[in-house]
């Protein structure tokens, strides 16, 4: 994983290397979660671009920061944990964005 060290006045040029450095990804040749998986002669191939990439991993980070930030907000204020139980569907949708960012697919 690439670590992005800056030190400059501008947060602009900043994130957009770290949004870069993103919608890259890891190298193929460097990572695979399953060692035996290219024995086979088949190559992962990504059937999306980096900018639909993009859209998925905000697509996934935004339900997980408000679905922790109305859980935060429910525990803090020491709401019934029934209703708690709607969150899930958030946390699902957002883990569904980070997985399709990941797989790219």
């Amino acid at each position: 994983m690439k670590t992005i060290t800056a030190f400059g006045a501008s947060g602009c040029t900043i994130m957009q290397e770290f949004l870069g450095t993103l919608t890259q990804g890891p190298k193929p040749e460097s990572f695979s979660p399953n060692q035996n998986e290219h024995n086979n002669g088949e190559a992962c191939i990504a059937n999306i671009s980096p900018r639909e990439r993009l859209k998925r991993l905000i697509g996934g980070v935004i339900p997980f920061v408000i679905a922790l930030a109305i859980l935060t907000w429910q525990i803090s204020t020491d709401v019934d944990r029934l209703w708690r139980l709607p969150l899930f569907i958030l946390f699902v949708s957002a883990a569904s964005g980070f997985f399709q960012w990941r797989d790219k697919t």
